[in-house]
């Protein structure tokens, strides 16, 4: 078995080293690292591995933006091009780190070849979690920007007059319903391939992502959870009281302090190896050394 990595980075070429040294061995790590960051160290870190390929399609990520899913659809291209017979493309930030060793992921992914490690809840059905997705948002700028604030102000306007951005996307072929994760899962060449597909050639579903909240937990889940074909190979989540980021990744550990995700160090070991989760994010040199001793000496 031969697993694809694929992995978005902007800070840290240390933490990534060290994320892909602990990964298996035989896989290949598609790599994309933000256009507004230096790459020379990205490069320099892994010069002469030839199972890394960093893309050339390099985006200026804005969070929360339709580029965020054009850097992972640019991905899944890359190894999908690579001619590789892979049995997983698994999502990673550079930040993440597994908390299983090498052989136990491979076993983990040989076991159930059928499941689509995609998580999604439907939002067109409404409920607390909905309300958010029918505001439009133009993610264009760089937060604290006056065409960042023109952007919020303008959606607060829209908001205010009573307009609604719909629940359900009409395309030429069929009304699709909206659903939601996260940007991590492991999914087959096969599903991915499709999602490539209709991020090519369906554009009114692009057009649609364009207004909407973080399209990147958005995008491939309305597309695998309204297919016949895969909706079934994949993870509903029913659960809307609950419905977070943390209850979406199915194989990764993550949790919010405040307004952004945690950093974690060595205190929150013994809650990482009890979670079940394969990764966990988020890692950064200097200050999850002794976390990440922590985890290798119990593999």
């Amino acid at each position: 078995m031969r697993l694809a990595f694929l992995i978005s980075t902007h800070t840290d070429a240390s933490q990534l080293e060290r994320l892909i040294s602990a990964l298996p061995d035989n896989s290949v790590f598609f790599i994309h690292v933000d256009k507004k960051v230096d790459i020379a160290p990205f490069n320099e870190a892994f010069i002469g591995d030839e199972r890394i390929v960093f893309i050339e399609h390099r985006v200026d990520v804005k969070w929360g933006s339709i580029n965020e899913v054009e850097y992972q659809m640019e991905l899944v291209r890359a190894a999908l091009n690579c001619r590789e017979d892979f049995s997983r493309l698994i999502t990673l930030s550079g930040m993440d780190y597994p908390l299983w060793n090498k052989n136990r992921i491979i076993q983990f992914f040989e076991k159930d070849q059928e499941r689509e490690y995609l998580m999604g809840v439907d939002l067109s059905t409404g409920g607390l979690p909905s309300k958010r997705y029918t505001e439009f948002y133009l993610m264009t700028s760089k937060k604290r920007t006056l065409r960042y604030i023109s952007s919020v102000l303008l959606r607060k306007l829209i908001c205010f007059l009573g307009i609604k951005k719909s629940l359900k996307i009409k395309t030429p072929d069929k009304s699709l319903n909206l659903w939601k994760g996260a940007a991590w899962w492991a999914i087959s060449p096969q599903l991915a391939s499709y999602i490539l597909h209709e991020w090519d050639e369906n554009t009114e579903l692009r057009k649609y992502m364009r207004t909407a909240l973080c399209p990147a937990e958005l995008f491939a889940q309305t597309v695998a959870f309204n297919s016949e074909e895969w909706r079934d190979k994949c993870m509903e989540f029913t659960d809307k009281n609950n419905c977070n980021l943390p209850a979406l990744t199915p194989l990764t550990w993550v949790a919010w302090q405040g307004s952004e995700i945690k950093v974690l160090d060595e205190s929150d070991y013994e809650t990482l190896k009890n979670s079940g989760k394969m990764f966990a994010r988020k890692v950064v040199t200097g200050k999850s050394d002794k976390l990440v001793e922590c985890i290798k000496s119990a593999s």
